[in-house]
């Protein structure tokens, strides 16, 4: 080998071992994928050839991209199948949760779902409008603000109604549940976090309370239920404690009994009473609900 052609062999290797780096350099900022760093060695290790071969497979691909797929042929039964090409955008982002339009989607497919989802009942979706408020597009955060303002305004003009009647006349049992109810629906929307929250929570508990005194047969086992949970919000354990031992004197056949009494009895670190009614919901016989049986196998399992 002469001295030209030593150093046209030096070039190429130094040539080829150039483009090799590039190509894995490019292609993995494209991609993400490691085997493009396989195929750098091998272009380093077949000069010349290994790059011919990568660039005739591209050049391949490039030439029939557009032929299309004979899908009778791949089906499994060799029955014709029909498939849909063009997709019903509006349709998909129905299908989609709002909370991932809200969080995903474009700017303008945003604001379409929030116009969609006011027309809608929106006092089912309170807690997605008070999630929306947050977005940190301008005009859905606007649109959602604005319905969320008018509905609570709404809301604040029943509370009012029901609070002067129940102040007329605290012993009436029927202003006294519609308003226990009313607030409640306004508890369980999501649409109230933290003082306004707390402040319908002192509400619930008084009304609850209220209704113990004046009517205590009319008490029913959700309200119970809430009262231990909404109590412990508020610091008040012993009273939550107290109520969910009622709820389980009253009712001791229900199951939400027992969660009641395991709910508040964990929070408040009591490990010897949380089991011992986790014992008695084992032996009770009443028919568990899977979730039950959840609670159950996953507590006696520690």
């Amino acid at each position: 080998m002469n001295y030209n052609e030593n150093t046209f062999f030096w070039l190429l290797l130094v040539a080829n071992f150039f483009i090799a780096v590039n190509y894995m350099i490019i292609r993995y900022e494209q991609t993400k994928m490691r085997y493009v760093f396989l195929r750098g060695v091998i272009m380093i290790c077949c000069p010349v050839t290994a790059l011919f071969c990568y660039l005739l497979s591209y050049l391949f691909g490039v030439a029939f991209r557009q032929e299309e797929v004979d899908y009778e042929n791949l089906s499994m039964d060799k029955t014709k199948k029909e498939f849909e090409q063009d997709v019903d955008k509006d349709a998909e982002m129905k299908m989609l949760p709002m909370e991932e339009v809200l969080t995903v989607s474009t700017t303008k497919d945003r604001r379409e779902a929030m116009i969609n989802l006011l027309k809608s009942d929106v006092s089912e979706n309170l807690g997605l409008i008070r999630k929306a408020v947050e977005n940190e597009d301008p005009e859905t955060a606007h649109y959602a603000a604005s319905a969320l303002t008018d509905i609570m305004g709404k809301f604040t003009g029943e509370i009012n109604r029901l609070q002067a009647s129940y102040d007329a006349d605290r012993t009436n049992q029927e202003v006294n549940e519609e308003y226990i109810d009313t607030v409640l629906r306004i508890l369980d929307s999501g649409a109230l976090l933290g003082v306004e929250e707390m402040m319908y929570l002192y509400i619930y508990t008084g009304l609850v309370e209220n209704l113990m005194k004046h009517h205590p047969g009319a008490v029913t086992s959700e309200q119970c239920s809430m009262m231990v949970r909404a109590l412990f919000k508020e610091g008040k354990g012993g009273q939550a404690e107290e109520w969910a031992e009622l709820s389980l004197n009253k009712w001791p056949d229900e199951e939400q009994s027992y969660f009641n009494l395991l709910y508040i009895k964990y929070n408040l670190e009591k490990r010897e009473d949380f089991y011992r009614v986790l014992d008695e919901l084992k032996g009770s016989g009443i028919p568990l609900s899977p979730k039950g049986l959840d609670i159950i196998r996953y507590w006696l399992s520690k």
